[in-house]
Formats: structure tokens, sequence, C-alpha cells
């Protein structure tokens, strides 16, 4: 996984150096200053093998999917491959002659924001329902995989794929309870130790000023929601990300007034405004909240934009 920095941030290039294609996080975000670099590491376009002829490797097909996020890459030219770059030429010989699987160009299309949602989904049907004469099973299943990545950090929006393939694309194992967090937290205090179970430096930050008595619920809580934006943000893959998700939706689900309260009142108000300004990513960190959390999200965005106004992307809207 990439390397994080004690907030767990990580560089677009610490990404593409050491995470795993596709990936199990979402894409941090691509810096002007990290441009010139990714492009030296992609190697050309998605879809194009490397000189001499070789199959691209994970750090470059993630150089080129972090490329993709930006806009880079001609949409139309990208989605073109991604549709007909599959096994067309499975059974062509030479061997040194047939194209590799573009799961590159795939992945790229459905995240590049000249890409529509309604394409994106059109592609995904495309590619997913192949017929399996036409590709081998490593390649069936890579491409699934790359599509439930992007279902699952909000870059495919399974509401506009037919009912089965949504269905396969979203069910997962099922998710045991996790038991030793407190099944019903109470007040600001049981808010923030289940936080605090599920995030190490957090247990540190929040017992060090409890002890100095310095302590103030609203405050910190706001700053804990900051730091899990901004290392969600970057792609940071530590355990702890995925925790404050989770820890999230389950005081919002079980915890008392006052816990809940310290959750949307602390943590999602100091959150929105980065995730607003922040774009996909933004979209992203929404779509990673659970029922309980997506709910009481949009009910704060609509109590400060207007009725009807319940998620980023028409806050947006309303602003333009």
């Amino acid at each position: 996984m990439p390397l994080c920095d004690p907030l767990g941030i990580v560089s677009a290039l610490s990404f593409a150096a050491s995470a795993a294609f596709p990936p199990t996080g979402p894409l941090p975000e691509v810096t002007s200053a990290e441009l010139s670099a990714l492009r030296a590491l992609a190697a050309g376009v998605p879809g194009q093998p490397v000189w001499p002829g070789l199959f691209p490797r994970a750090p470059v097909k993630l150089a080129r999917l972090l490329l993709a996020s930006t806009g880079a890459f001609d949409p139309a030219a990208l989605a073109a491959v991604a549709r007909s770059g599959y096994g067309d030429d499975r059974h062509k010989q030479p061997r040194s002659e047939r194209r590799y699987d573009v799961h590159d160009a795939f992945a790229c299309a459905l995240v590049h924001p000249a890409i529509d949602a309604a394409a994106r989904a059109a592609l995904a049907v495309a590619v997913l329902s192949a017929l399996p004469t036409r590709r081998g099973w490593r390649s069936r299943r890579k491409s699934w995989a790359i599509a439930r990545w992007a279902v699952r950090f909000g870059s495919l929006d399974p509401a506009r794929l037919p009912t089965l393939l949504a269905t396969s694309l979203t069910q997962g194992p099922t998710v045991v309870q996790d038991q030793s967090l407190d099944p019903h937290p109470q007040g600001t205090r049981g808010a923030l130790d289940c936080f605090a179970s599920r995030w190490p430096r957090f247990r540190r930050t929040l017992a060090q000023a409890r002890k100095a008595d310095a302590w103030l619920d609203y405050p910190g809580i706001a700053d804990l929601g900051r730091a899990h934006f901004l290392a969600f943000q970057s792609g940071c893959q530590a355990p702890w990300v995925a925790s404050v998700f989770a820890v999230i939706e389950h005081v919002l689900a079980c915890g008392d007034g006052d816990a809940k309260n310290l959750v949307v009142v602390g943590l999602f108000e100091a959150v929105q405004g980065l995730a607003y300004h922040a774009g996909p990513t933004g979209d992203r960190y929404e779509a990673m909240l659970g029922p309980s959390a997506r709910a009481a999200w949009a009910d704060l965005i609509e109590g400060w934009t207007g009725e009807g106004v319940r998620d980023l992307a028409a806050w947006r809207s309303k602003g333009r």
C-alpha cells in the first residue's frame, strides 16, 4: 500500500509506485507539480503497450488512471478503445501481434470527468456483458474487479446499470457487526471513544488532551474530520481510513442524540466545505457514507442550502 505521512496523506506519485491495479482505495488528488512525472511514467495513452511492445505494469496503468482523473486523454478515443480493445483478436497469430486486454483504458474511462455517468454505465454494460468466447476468465475477472472498484468509490453509478448487473457489482461478503464497539454510544464521550478505538493517532491525541484538561469535543471532532478527509483525498489505504467511515455510520445508527449531534454538527459541518470544493473526490467521500450517515449528511446540506438540495452535486449546481 502507498506510504502515508502521520496524517495519512499520500502523494499521487507514491500511489502510482506502490498501489495495486485496480486500486483498493480511492484515487489521490493529483497536483500540477506531479503531472510531468506521471506523464513520463504513463509511457503513452491507455490501451497502448509500452516500448518495445510490452504489456504495461501496474505503475504505468496507475499513472494513466491518475492522469485520466484530471481530464487527460481524449475522452471519445478513450471510450472507443475501452469498448473495442477486449479480445477481438484473441485468436490472431502470431501471438506477438495480439493486443493486450485494455483494462487500463476501461478504468480510465470510468474516472474521466468528460465521460458522463450515463456513458460510463453504458461502457460498463458493454465490457462486462461480453461473451465468454471472446475473452478468457482472467480477463473477465479483472474487468469486473475494475467495475466493482469504480462503484465502491463513486465513479460508476449502479443505479444506471441493469438490476442484475448492479446487484452483482455491489453485493459483497456479509458484514459482521463489530462487537468491540460500544453498541449504543452515549453522549459525546461515547462517540469519541468509538473513533479513538479505530484510529490510533487520534486515540493518543485524545488521551493526551484529556489528561491536560485541554480537550474540546466539537473543535476536536472537527479536526478529526478534516484530517480524515485529507487522508481519503490523498488515497491513503491505511485501515483506519475505512474504519472511520464505519464508526461514523455506527454512531449515527446506534448512538444517542448527543453522540449523533457531535458527528453531524462537529464532524460533518467541518468536512462538507472541503468536500464541496474537492469535486469528484468529495463525491467519492459522500458515496462512502453508510445509509444513516448519508441521510444525516443530506439533511445537513438541505438545512444550509434549501429544500430538495441533498447532495454535493445538487449543492454545486445551485451555486452556479
